[in-house]
């Protein structure tokens, strides 16, 4: 499983708790265990959710505007982007037959279940 993962989903439940609506981060969890219990039935093996899969309750429990979600998503990917472009583009790549997978320890920031808050613009100071 996507280390990241594990940390966002306990993230989502702690929100939920926190705001008192779990609706969206158990909708989130059923969504997930019927998509790994079909993908077991129909393949045979396991299937785990990315980094990217709790991220929209988060948001939603964090207050921020639905039509926001979808920049936050790309602001928090550009530099990745932008380094696989000037990859492929300048470098001597080489064709890759599989999608890499690097397997390492989440080292980022965790703000922890009681610090995560979003700030309207509106309200932000500096």
């Amino acid at each position: 499983e996507d280390p990241r993962a594990t940390i966002l989903r306990g993230i989502a439940k702690n929100l939920a708790n926190r705001v008192g609506n779990p609706k969206w981060f158990e909708l989130s969890q059923a969504i997930e265990e019927a998509t790994k219990e079909e993908f077991r039935r129909l393949k045979g093996r396991e299937i785990y959710c990315n980094v990217d899969f709790y991220s929209a309750s988060v948001y939603h429990m964090m207050g921020i505007p639905t039509d926001l979600f979808t920049p936050v998503f790309a602001v928090s990917r550009i530099s990745g982007w932008a380094a696989h472009v000037i990859e492929e583009k300048f470098a001597e790549a080489q064709p890759k037959p599989e999608l890499y997978r690097p397997d390492a320890d989440y080292v980022g920031k965790y703000c922890g279940p009681q610090a995560c808050e979003y700030i309207p613009i509106e309200k932000r100071h500096g």
